[in-house]
């Protein structure tokens, strides 16, 4: 009986612990650095047992990754002056507990169900949030806590919503399948909604990508009969969502043909075009330092003088990030701080693609969420700089690490749900 406590208390206590990292990003003030927080002390105490000796290789490997960041950011901080010091602070500050994090991994018993049903509850709430800021408050664009505007909330959604798409087949070979299905089908359609009540256009350009590599993963062994009807479904999905004015789709896909049309003409105004211009400039600025970077303040100053020139407009001068990850952290951090971002897409992009298809049910989905997890980044990060914010960072690492720690979990991939094995309660 205590035995079956003890296991019923630990279940309980990963369910909502991985509930937390999940969610708080999106639903609570500061949750990115709550999360993180969270998370660091438990690697913290992991290093100081010395039990992170025991890790696998894997996560040796894994710590590198906030290990080359913060390097490229100390080595551009120094390089740059003491001004760079005082705005990137909250980095590096970021990247010391990601390493933490990382040391937290022999201990993060995260299954399947608890990955699956932590992104199911988050979407779901998302989903709930932006329906009631939009129809309650009337609000335009859906948002979330500060600084998770309209942009971030609707990206980190869509990628919430994601995750429970490539977690539908693993529902559907759970016992009670319809249960698990509907759960993780609410958080799929939360997640999707509030994305789409926010308004942001780059997250959407990664949906046929999603769709394909959903497709590639499980779709092509279905019968052609089921694929056709699925594919009209899809199809007058979107085609709803275009034609009602309601969604404002219609509106933002136009304004964005336009404004790319007249960015061709000479034209640089709205959304589009203030972003072609900012990479315009931000390319003949890598040119001229390649390898050092800029100070901020130092970005900041060079776009407002080009607007008092005419060179740029005003819409243009006012940003303080060149709207793509890659090439900020270039601009920003020099050659290796845009390298260091590429790995922070492409290594975790890697070990999730090497074990897609290993005939585990509950691995293989979890291994499908990870490599959409980093590729919709990947894609966010094209037309926004989300790492420019430490917050953002920090959930996105926290994500990864959740999802590593299931992928890797010798004890949870059992057929029953939340079950935690007897040898890890023993622990």
């Amino acid at each position: 009986m205590c035995l079956k406590l003890m296991m019923l208390r630990n279940t309980s206590l990963i369910f909502f612990g991985t509930s937390f990292l999940i969610a708080a990003p999106l639903l609570l003030p500061n949750g990115g650095w709550l999360a993180l927080g969270a998370l660091a002390v438990l690697g913290g105490f992991e290093l100081v047992s010395g039990r992170f000796k025991k890790a696998t290789r894997l996560a040796r490997y894994l710590v590198l990754l906030p290990i080359f960041c913060a390097a490229a950011t100390l080595l551009a901080c120094a390089v740059q002056g003491s001004q760079t010091w005082q705005d990137e602070w909250p980095r590096l500050l970021v990247l010391l507990l990601s390493v933490l994090t990382v040391c937290a991994l022999p201990r993060l018993y995260v299954s399947a169900a608890n990955v699956f049903v932590a992104f199911a509850v988050t979407g779901a709430a998302v989903g709930a949030w932006a329906l009631w800021q939009f129809a309650g408050q009337g609000v335009e664009r859906a948002s979330g806590q500060a600084p998770f505007h309209a942009i971030l909330f609707g990206n980190f959604s869509l990628a919430a919503g994601v995750v429970c798409l490539a977690g539908l087949p693993w529902a559907w070979q759970q016992p009670k399948r319809w249960g698990w299905v509907m759960l993780v089908a609410a958080g799929a359609l939360g997640g999707l909604d509030a994305s789409l009540l926010s308004g942001t256009r780059g997250g959407w350009l990664a949906l046929p990508l999603t769709v394909w590599m959903l497709y590639r993963a499980y779709a092509r062994q279905w019968p052609l009969r089921l694929r056709g009807g699925i594919s009209v479904v899809i199809a007058v999905l979107v085609i709803g969502l275009y034609a009602l004015p309601q969604t404002g789709v219609q509106q933002r896909v136009n304004s964005a043909m336009s404004e790319s049309l007249d960015y061709l003409n000479g034209e640089a105004h709205g959304s589009i075009g203030v972003r072609l211009e900012l990479y315009r400039v931000t390319l003949q600025l890598i040119a001229e330092r390649p390898w050092s970077g800029y100070r901020l303040q130092e970005y900041r100053d060079v776009l407002k003088t080009l607007n008092e020139q005419g060179r740029v407009s005003s819409g243009v001068a006012e940003h303080w990030h060149a709207h793509n990850d890659i090439l900020n952290a270039w601009l920003r951090y020099g050659a290796l701080g845009g390298l260091a971002t590429l790995l922070l897409y492409v290594a975790p992009l890697w070990f999730f693609a090497r074990r897609l298809h290993g005939g585990c049910p509950d691995r293989d989905p979890l291994a499908l969420a990870g490599c959409l997890l980093a590729l919709l980044f990947f894609d966010f990060g094209l037309s926004y700089a989300f790492f420019a914010y430490p917050i953002v960072l920090a959930a996105y690492w926290v994500w990864l690490v959740v999802c590593v720690a299931a992928v890797v979990n010798r004890h949870a991939h059992s057929k029953e749900p939340f079950k935690t094995s007897l040898k890890t309660t023993a622990e």
